[in-house]
């Protein structure tokens, strides 16, 4: 039960304070000997490429309508 209650503390203090949770995500990916380091790493990528496909996606999206006849 105290397992769960940690997690459930780890999981709050996260969401409430996003950036040093990023921060500390980037400092172990750096590091490098943590399992999670792949996983921390590919969602980062993916987060990226996310980003630019919905700003492509807009873009397109507004072209084809503006200029579609």
């Amino acid at each position: 039960m105290t397992v769960l209650h940690e997690k459930a503390k780890d999981i709050a203090h996260a969401v409430e304070h996003p950036i040093e949770t990023a921060k500390a995500l980037e400092h172990e990916a750096a590091e490098g000997r943590s399992a999670r380091t792949p996983v921390i790493a590919l969602t980062g990528v993916t987060l990226v490429l996310l980003v630019i496909l919905a700003i492509m996606l807009a873009i397109t999206m507004t072209l084809y309508f503006v200029y579609r006849g």
